[in-house]
């Protein structure tokens, strides 16, 4: 059983760890607002506390030379045989500790506010930054380290940039460092059983069709895990047994995150008023809408759009 006594490291607490200066342009670091870092670390033995984390951590490392990694994770104890991606989940207590001649790596720090509505659902499921139940590393070849290498040194030379669109940049960056673990990962799911089910597939490709929503006119259909297991012709338990079971969340709750993020991505960048926003998302009243909102969001979409408005909003 999960030890509710280990500490949550938040990310001004990893600042005061390490030391480190949180870079100008991301100060403060306040809760709710977006944040990302990258570093390079060179360094041939230390250890990191165990605990878990209010932000996402990415760690592509390399080592040469006598000497072992091993990635405590939850209650698994993983050796890293590097060159690998180190992806470690918020809610799971995880510690690293390096006893190489030689070790380097790139460390990526990022909270939710920063990747927010970016990542999809079914990549979410697939990644062991989202899932806790998908193995944290992934083993590189020399060729895949170094386009990796790549990847992190230029979200490192955007960060130092003036470039006045640089957060975009790097957040796409971020996402296909993602990706490739994603991607690379795959037969190593297949070995540790995490195959995704066809019934999960069919599951996040009917969620997915219906995004984004492009018209306040045509609202979405599908909005309880019964109108999905309508579709996909199974029984709604089963439906939510297997997706639960694969994802580690309940169907509810994926269908739930994924019209609140749709409707933050309405709320940042279109000038529809509240009650377009909420017939489209397939809420019969605008009040409807604001309640189930500020049940997930914390705030009510008008004031979460006067703190994150894009494009002005009509009346």
């Amino acid at each position: 059983m999960m030890d509710k006594r280990i500490p949550t490291e938040s990310l001004q607490e990893y600042y005061d760890r390490t030391g480190l200066a949180v870079p100008k342009d991301q100060l403060p670091v306040v809760s709710g607002g977006s944040h990302f870092n990258i570093r390079y670390i060179t360094c041939r033995t230390g250890k990191t506390p165990f605990n878990r984390r209010d932000y996402y951590k990415i760690c592509l490392s390399n080592a040469t030379g006598k000497g072992k990694g091993t990635l405590i994770y939850d209650e698994q104890e993983i050796q890293l045989h590097p060159p690998c991606l180190i992806f470690t989940n918020p809610s799971v207590p995880a510690s690293i500790e390096l006893t190489y001649i030689h070790a380097n790596r790139y460390g990526v720090i990022f909270n939710k506010q920063f990747i927010e509505s970016a990542i999809p659902s079914d990549v979410q499921y697939a990644s062991p930054l989202f899932n806790p139940s998908v193995f944290p590393i992934v083993n590189l070849t020399e060729e895949e380290r170094d386009r990796l290498h790549m990847y992190f040194g230029e979200m490192q030379r955007m960060q130092e940039s003036d470039y006045s669109y640089k957060w975009d940049m790097i957040r796409n960056i971020l996402q296909l460092v993602i990706h490739e673990g994603v991607r690379l990962q795959q037969n190593q799911l297949a070995q540790n059983g995490a195959v995704r089910d066809r019934l999960v597939n069919a599951f996040y490709t009917l969620l997915n069709q219906q995004f984004p929503v492009d018209s306040p006119e045509n609202s979405l259909k599908l909005l309880t895990p019964a109108h999905f297991a309508d579709q996909l012709h199974v029984h709604v338990n089963h439906l939510n047994s297997v997706v639960k079971k694969y994802s580690g969340k309940s169907t509810r709750t994926i269908i739930h995150e994924r019209i609140v993020s749709e409707a933050k991505a309405l709320l940042r960048n279109t000038n529809w008023n509240i009650a377009e926003i909420a017939y489209a998302l397939g809420f019969e009243y605008p009040s409807h809408f604001n309640k189930y909102f500020k049940q997930f969001a914390s705030v009510a979409p008008m004031e979460f759009r006067q703190q994150n408005i894009a494009i002005p909003a009509s009346l």
